[in-house]
């Protein structure tokens, strides 16, 4: 039997979306696509997500995140709203017996949404959420691509892990569970001398990630077996099925032989980004654009200064 796939699992592209109160608004347009076949160019997406307008960007071409309606907001959306229903019909109850859930339940919903009346649908997804994940993305990405450089060049790797890690501040050092460096130094001293102790906290940065994704309060992953539309075709082969389109990125970044990040070649730019090719050296043009700006801006660069242009190390990607 075959394994789960991610290939099947569809999402929506919204071309119409909106900026409005901080937040981004689905349009009236959807088109449907499976991004199992684009995972690069999503991740390469992420990378550039740093404001309002690159969030929208991002949205129109891949989709909402979905951060706003993942299953654990869902659910616990929903248990306040039941639990404020039973505990207003109660107090309510003792002093009208006759007193009809019914008006409970849509008074309840209007406290709930003031705006919306009972549809408890979110109006959006917040900027600020959707930019806070992308930076959570890059700096997991960052972890990635160093823990392949240790495989390459330890020395190299020590050094770049040692300074990204100590800029890293406080509030990201607790979302990865390494705000205790001096804790961490000590455990890794007592068992762990056999690498590199930056190389043992970027493990640790991947490790807590994927436990919390995994964790089943999450509830945002889950296998199903697969019914095509179409008469003919094979059916009941499993698929993997996401939550959100932001579940979907973390799968792809954090699951074992998943893409691996590279930092651009130009040194005007050094973002990172997921090559398509394993000889890319440089960031992917933007989506209509035949050719690398990184790569145009650093070979007229080095033409102009009479510089033939460096045979650079091939990654696997």
């Amino acid at each position: 039997m075959s394994g789960p796939s991610i290939y099947h699992w569809g999402w929506m592209r919204r071309p119409d979306a909106r900026i409005e109160d901080g937040l981004i608004i689905d349009g009236v347009k959807a088109e449907p696509y499976h991004p199992g076949e684009y995972q690069k160019d999503i991740l390469n997406a992420i990378q550039r997500i740093s404001d309002e307008a690159t969030a929208l960007d991002f949205t129109r071409q891949w989709g909402i995140l979905g951060l706003a309606t993942s299953a654990p907001e869902v659910e616990d959306h929903f248990s306040q709203i039941n639990g404020a229903i039973t505990f207003v019909y109660a107090a309510r109850k003792k002093e009208n017996p006759d007193i009809d859930i019914k008006s409970i339940h849509r008074e309840v919903l209007e406290f709930f949404n003031p705006n919306r009346g009972c549809n408890l649908t979110p109006k959006g997804e917040p900027i600020s959420a959707i930019i806070h994940f992308a930076q959570r993305i890059k700096y997991l990405s960052e972890a990635k691509r160093l823990l392949k450089l240790y495989q390459e060049d330890e020395t190299e790797a020590s050094y770049e892990a040692e300074e990204w890690i100590s800029g890293l501040s406080i509030e990201w050092r607790k979302v990865f569970d390494i705000e205790n460096i001096e804790f961490l130094q000590k455990q890794y001293e007592r068992g762990c001398s056999n690498s590199d102790f930056y190389h043992y906290l970027l493990s640790l940065i991947i490790k807590a990630t994927r436990f919390s994704f995994s964790h089943r309060s999450e509830r945002g992953v889950w296998v199903q077996l697969y019914t095509s539309p179409i008469a003919g075709r094979p059916e009941g082969h499993p698929v993997i099925q996401f939550d959100g389109l932001f579940r979907f990125i973390q799968y792809i970044l954090l699951v074992d032989g998943g893409p691996s990040p590279k930092r651009c070649a130009d040194p005007k730019c050094g973002q990172l980004f997921f090559p398509a090719k394993a000889d890319q050296e440089y960031c992917p043009p933007p989506p209509g654009v035949k050719r690398s700006r990184c790569e145009n801006r650093h070979g007229q660069w080095l033409r102009r200064h009479g510089i033939s242009k460096p045979k650079l190390k091939k990654w696997t990607t």
